[in-house]
């Protein structure tokens, strides 16, 4: 796997941008008498258009019709999974883990989520303009930085972050935004010096253009032990270095964490294992839909998480040697 990541954003580039690549119209070819199940899923942004290519593949291969579930945020529609109003659901890795143990993100333990496949790696960390003479997680005391709702996931990673230089929220001035694009903004205005970001997401370009040269701010491998203890599930990822990409000019090392399908316990094993092939049989497609896909590996989709694994996901990979 971590060959693949190592290309990661080489692959992001041949990939390209567009955002328009995820198209609902193939969800209209499922047969009307198909069973209909939901999938979880939020409004526009990567986590929507994840939703939308994995309700394209399961209804194109697995003889049911999945439908998007759109709410505002995972805190919305995992605990709809949790009570079975919703078959199925997505989220990142730490979001997932949080929402099963019932801590850190969530105040109440979704106990009966069971995960059905690992999707793909997403890698991410903190840009700063060049000119900010930000080089280490250390030199943020006293630096502007964004300041999300408590417990949401931007208030982990920027946590995250700060702990990984040794510092907290009392060694900063924090700058409250509500949502990522908010964040954005404020990275633009200057009213922060530093942004979370993605490699080879099109907000770095755009964050870019509006300040000027930015980098990633590496991680050291002694900083991994603060970062898992707000991200479980974090790994560190060495980026090759790609002029064309903002950010990576000289390479650097980031976070990754992975996305997540899980179904609710009860959800019958035959429609799960079904699922779960249909995401295995369908690399090609979900491939075309969108870079967020590029290090998509069916090989791995089952591979093991601390979060159960749903009976008919362990059957399907356990048909097929990859569990």
């Amino acid at each position: 796997m971590r060959n693949g990541l190592r290309s990661y954003v080489a692959r992001m580039r041949r990939a390209g941008f567009a955002a328009g690549m995820v198209l609902t119209g193939s969800l209209l070819a499922a047969t009307a008498s198909a069973q209909t199940i939901g999938i979880g899923t939020t409004q526009g942004g990567a986590t929507g258009q994840i939703g939308i290519a994995l309700a394209q593949v399961i209804s194109k291969g697995s003889g049911y019709q999945a439908v998007p579930r759109v709410s505002a945020n995972t805190s919305q529609y995992i605990p709809q999974v949790d009570s079975g109003q919703i078959e199925f659901g997505i989220a990142n890795y730490p979001q997932t883990y949080y929402a099963v143990k019932g801590t850190g993100m969530s105040t109440e333990a979704s106990a009966n989520l069971r995960l059905v496949a690992s999707l793909m790696p997403f890698l991410a960390g903190l840009v700063a303009p060049e000119s900010a003479n930000v080089a280490t997680y250390k030199d943020l005391a006293g630096k502007a930085v964004p300041r999300y709702q408590a417990n949401s996931l931007g208030d982990f990673i920027i946590s995250a972050a700060l702990a990984a230089g040794g510092l907290t929220y009392d060694d900063v001035k924090s700058v409250p935004v509500a949502n990522f694009p908010q964040q954005y903004e404020a990275f633009k205005d200057r009213r922060i010096d530093v942004s979370i970001a993605t490699v080879g997401s099109q907000p770095t370009f755009e964050l870019e253009a509006a300040v000027g040269k930015i980098s990633f701010i590496a991680f050291e491998p002694s900083q991994l032990p603060a970062l898992a203890k707000f991200l479980p599930g974090v790994y560190l990822v060495d980026v090759a270095p790609d002029a064309k990409m903002p950010g990576i000019a000289k390479g650097t090392r980031v976070f990754g964490y992975d996305y997540l399908l899980f179904a609710h316990k009860d959800v019958d094993d035959k429609m799960v294992g079904a699922v779960a092939k249909a995401i295995y049989e369908g690399e090609a497609f979900l491939k075309s839909t969108s870079p967020l896909w590029v290090d998509f590996d069916p090989k791995l989709i089952g591979k093991p998480a601390e979060i159960p694994m749903h009976p008919g996901a362990t059957a399907f990979y356990k048909s097929v040697g990859i569990n």
